[in-house]
């Protein structure tokens, strides 16, 4: 199932161009069973994010499957050349690009105007380099059920002394934060010595 959605994927984003793998690239731990994606930065869909680097994305079993509690479980990391400390408005601004983004281009029914992305995002704590944000996302789920879908949002913002630059961690569920689903959610974490050049 889910290599029909990588393909699905693919199959989308190549005549966008402007986005390539980078499969050698590995920020972050995986729970057992959890499939890893990688695209380049600029994205072929969203070039409004003007940065450069590349997104390692992480896949719960169940992502593609809306009878599993894992249903759009997910989580990924940036790692951009992103020197000045994002806030909320900077996640704000740019996951509503991504999704926007996103979504239009995989939506295949010419009826449909894809829905404007809502984020709600709030600053929690900071603490040894790391800025914690929560909130949710409301997108437009284009790749399965045709319908809007709220996720559960948690970002983990990391300073990497040895590059310069932050690293953001994304964590996706619709799942409520009580869940344990969440638990899984949470091994996804970027491994020792995780600052990598961008390019």
């Amino acid at each position: 199932m889910m290599k029909k959605i990588y393909l699905l994927i693919t199959l989308l984003y190549v005549p966008l161009a402007l986005w390539s793998q980078h499969e050698e690239k590995s920020l972050l731990t995986t729970p057992n069973g959890w499939t890893k994606e990688v695209l380049g930065i600029p994205f072929g869909f969203a070039p409004q994010i003007n940065y450069q680097g590349f997104e390692d994305i992480r896949f719960a079993k169940g992502w593609g499957n809306v009878e599993s509690i894992e249903f759009w479980t997910y989580a990924f990391v940036w790692n951009i050349n992103l020197y000045e400390k994002p806030d909320a408005t900077f996640f704000t601004t740019n996951l509503q690009l991504y999704f926007d983004g996103l979504m239009t281009a995989v939506n295949k029914n010419n009826n449909v105007t894809v829905p404007k992305t809502k984020v709600l995002l709030q600053q929690k704590e900071e603490a040894d380099e790391r800025t914690f944000f929560s909130g949710s996302v409301t997108l437009y789920d284009a790749f399965k059920t045709q319908k809007q879908l709220t996720l559960q949002l948690v970002i983990e913002s990391k300073y990497c002394s040895k590059t310069k630059t932050y690293l953001p961690v994304f964590r996706f569920s619709p799942q409520s934060f009580e869940h344990p689903v969440w638990k899984e959610l949470y091994v996804v974490k970027l491994k020792e010595n995780n600052c990598q050049p961008t390019q």
